[in-house]
């Protein structure tokens, strides 16, 4: 594949994406899992795990931050650009669209609040597929499991999100410690 045709397809993909798919930043994850890990086969699944770990931990959107992930990933910078303008141009169209005819839109009209109701459960089912989809890849260990546990029962006790992140990093530290610690005792 020739450079062009890659940023090409960079582009194109989330051009797509933008203009199709409804839900959000995690709603595009299957569809770039699709294109690029199965279709292409330019990146892998542990890419995929990478880039869900990163555009839910930085700040921003998360459909921007995904497409820079993936530009960046196949192209370098000038990969981050065809993404992000493939994902601008028809997300700044149909905003502005909407803006145009947003006072003729009524807010109680059944067909407008029964589609939407209708978009709604769909797009939570797509987020409970790709949550087992991405569970079974990342619990491989015991360890996995009982972290995937206890931040689970974090969020159920209502402890924000962001300091169970922040909470994950010194876990992750002191099991790698504890881990290079015993390899290195078995190598003894």
């Amino acid at each position: 594949m020739s450079v062009i045709q890659l940023h090409l397809l960079i582009f194109t993909t989330f051009f797509k994406i933008a203009l199709f798919v409804v839900g959000g930043g995690l709603a595009m994850i299957p569809v770039i899992e699709d294109i690029f890990v199965k279709k292409q086969k330019l990146l892998t699944e542990d890419d995929i795990l990478d880039m869900v770990t990163m555009t839910q931990t930085i700040p921003g959107l998360i459909a921007v931050n995904a497409s820079l992930f993936i530009g960046y990933k196949l192209a370098g910078w000038k990969g981050c650009i065809s993404a992000v303008v493939g994902l601008l141009i028809p997300s700044v169209c149909i905003i502005i669209c909407i803006a145009a005819f947003f006072s003729l839109l009524s807010v109680q009209n059944p067909h407008w609040l029964t589609t939407f109701s209708c978009v709604r459960a769909c797009v939570t089912g797509v987020f409970i597929a790709m949550a087992f989809r991405l569970a079974k890849k990342i619990i491989q260990t015991k360890y996995d499991l009982c972290i995937v546990i206890l931040f689970g029962m974090g969020l159920i006790c209502q402890i924000k999100p962001a300091w169970i992140i922040l909470m994950s990093i010194p876990v992750g530290w002191i099991y790698t410690f504890y881990q290079t610690k015993r390899t290195v005792e078995k190598t003894k």
